[in-house]
């Protein structure tokens, strides 16, 4: 599987960008080294390139404008054993341009590719920290009149060990991009990208362009230095061994929860596998990330480490939510679905955006309104008919009392075990109405699995 998702003319960009370009590069670039996607942490800043860590398969961290590279840092002390890369435009390198001198001066092995389009794209063509001298943008309409910030230079200066430039256009764009991956320490490669929607239409750019751009500004492609790691000081993995016993470690036991919340011995009327994962699907309004949430701090109580992931739009009570929970016996190292065990489909929105049920396994059980209309399938499919539940507990508590109905029906609790669980753990003035629901899903009768 690679590490990219989607393809160029998947991607959210502007007709001609060259961001998509880059990052399927990198995608395959990662897919090279080989790495498993846990292994993998994208860190993304704010900016049009900030958008691209739903396209990877891996960790990914999407931060403030300018932190990224901090984030990083952060996540490569208490995980040294994770590639962690981070993608930041020019606007992102000059608002945290302190953490990114920090971060290479104090050697700590994150690789950062900076898209550099000279310009701040996303929010309308603003003049950046990059914007050569005579650029044209939003805010400099008679040019920029400051020498722009050589990225490379800063680097080099600040103890980075693997500094390199070149354009998204270069033939060795994915050697660059290899050799950024696997240097030692810090590294970073400054990719000189076209910005269609502002910067190259008001600037006459182009590719050969950027080239000759390059020498006028004294700012050359290719490799700038390239030195080992340095040895001396501390490296990020004596900085991971002094954050002391509070950072878990790969392999490490669980934290153990706080003495004041309920536990349980996860033996009772608990059959949880190594690792699960659930997907759940409706629409907004249909509380089905506050029904992810109910069921993972009754799992936790329990003593299982779970892990929610939610998608959704924008938009207010209108389109799909989706909300994805992994639980698991074992510290929860990689967040992302590979292939769900249990899906519970509520809504015409949340079958749209989960997608293809026909490439489901057949283990997998299929929860869905059987108001639906749904492609043929491996998996086993439950229909189950949503207005009796309604009746019972209201629409909103619906996508709760299905997912009760759903772990009893994989087998991994007893009903009584969730009742306890539910019961003892619960708190707040939802309390009365999850309960129901849990209970509406308890005593929920099973219809026969059918294949369609």
């Amino acid at each position: 599987m690679s590490m990219v998702t989607a393809t160029r003319q998947e991607m959210m960009y502007c007709p001609g960008c060259s961001h998509a370009a880059v990052l399927e590069q990198l995608g395959a670039g990662l897919d090279r080294l080989g790495l498993p996607p846990e292994q993998v942490c994208l860190v993304s800043d704010i900016g049009c390139i900030g958008t691209a860590d739903r396209y990877f398969a891996c960790h990914t961290f999407h931060g403030l404008h300018g932190r990224s590279v901090t984030y990083a840092e952060a996540i490569k002390r208490c995980r040294p054993d994770l590639l962690v890369l981070v993608l930041i435009g020019d606007g992102g390198c000059g608002i945290g341009t302190a953490h990114l001198v920090h971060t290479a001066r104090r050697g700590v092995g994150v690789k950062v590719f900076v898209c550099n389009n000279f310009n701040f794209g996303m929010t309308g063509g603003q003049h950046s920290p990059t914007t050569p001298a005579g650029g044209v943008t939003a805010t400099t309409p008679t040019g920029a009149g400051d020498r722009p910030l050589d990225v490379c230079q800063l680097v080099i200066a600040s103890g980075g060990a693997f500094v390199a430039r070149c354009s998204a256009f270069d033939r060795n764009l994915p050697e660059m991009i290899d050799a950024t991956l696997r240097a030692p320490g810090f590294a970073l490669l400054d990719i000189w990208e076209l910005c269609t929607a502002y910067y190259m239409p008001t600037n006459k750019l182009n590719p050969p362009k950027l080239v000759e751009m390059s020498r006028e500004l004294g700012m050359p492609f290719g490799i700038l230095k390239n030195e080992p790691a340095r040895t001396d000081g501390r490296t990020a993995a004596a900085l991971d061994a002094d954050t002391g016993p509070a950072v878990a470690r790969p392999g490490s036991p669980p934290t153990p929860l706080s003495t004041d919340r309920p536990r349980f011995d996860v033996r009772s009327g608990l059959r949880w596998p190594q690792r699960v994962e659930i997907a759940l699907a409706g629409s907004a309004g249909e509380r089905i990330r506050s029904a992810a949430g109910v069921i993972g701090e009754i799992l936790v109580a329990a003593g299982l480490q779970v892990a929610q992931l939610d998608d959704y739009p924008i938009t207010v009570r209108k389109g799909f939510s989706l909300s994805n929970l992994i639980v698991a016996r074992q510290p929860i190292r990689y967040t992302g679905l590979r292939t769900p065990e249990l899906v519970i489909i509520q809504s015409e929105d949340g079958l749209r955006r989960f997608g293809s049920l026909a490439e489901l396994p057949p283990q997998t059980l299929v929860i869905v309104n059987d108001e639906l209309t749904w492609e043929s399938t491996p998996a086993r499919v439950q229909p189950v008919t949503l207005a009796p539940l309604i009746r019972q507990v209201e629409r909103a508590n619906v996508a709760l009392a299905l997912l009760a109905h759903g772990l009893i029906q994989c087998g991994w609790i007893t009903a009584e075990a969730l009742r306890n669980l539910a019961d003892a753990t619960l708190k707040g003035r939802f309390r009365e109405a999850n309960l129901r629901a849990i209970e509406a899903g308890v005593t929920l009768e099973s219809s026969p699995a059918a294949r369609s």
